[in-house]
């Protein structure tokens, strides 16, 4: 599924990495986190859409908020895509959001196009 999600990164917004590993010196929890989809756009700022399967992440909410807040403080735009029937996490900044995705119907260009939308918004 997450590699759907990362074909139509690549088919929407261009320059976009599966799996890549990133360090930044402000990251408190971690020294790295691999990232499931980073966008690097022409210009703004980088992307990181974080593909939370239910089941996988059933009870990773804690980690998921970490890695988020990290990524956050690193300058990166944070996009969860939370598999139906996992709840919203407590993250409230402008920079994140969340979107619900249905694994018995994907529809990964049509998410990512409200992707691009979103991140449009917030290019610095």
């Amino acid at each position: 599924m997450e590699l759907d999600y990362h074909a139509a990164a690549v088919n929407t917004v261009c320059r976009a990495a599966s799996g890549q590993s990133v360090r930044h010196a402000t990251f408190a929890r971690r020294t790295q986190w691999l990232v499931d989809i980073t966008v690097e756009p022409p210009q703004g700022r980088k992307l990181a859409i974080e593909y939370d399967g239910s089941y996988w992440h059933a009870n990773k909410a804690e980690l998921d908020v970490e890695k988020s807040l990290d990524l956050l403080q690193a300058g990166y735009l944070v996009v969860r895509l939370r598999e139906h029937p996992l709840p919203p996490l407590p993250i409230h900044d402008p920079r994140y959001t969340e979107f619900v995705v249905y694994a018995m119907s994907p529809t990964p260009e049509a998410t990512l196009a409200l992707i691009k939308q979103w991140a449009a918004t917030h290019p610095y």
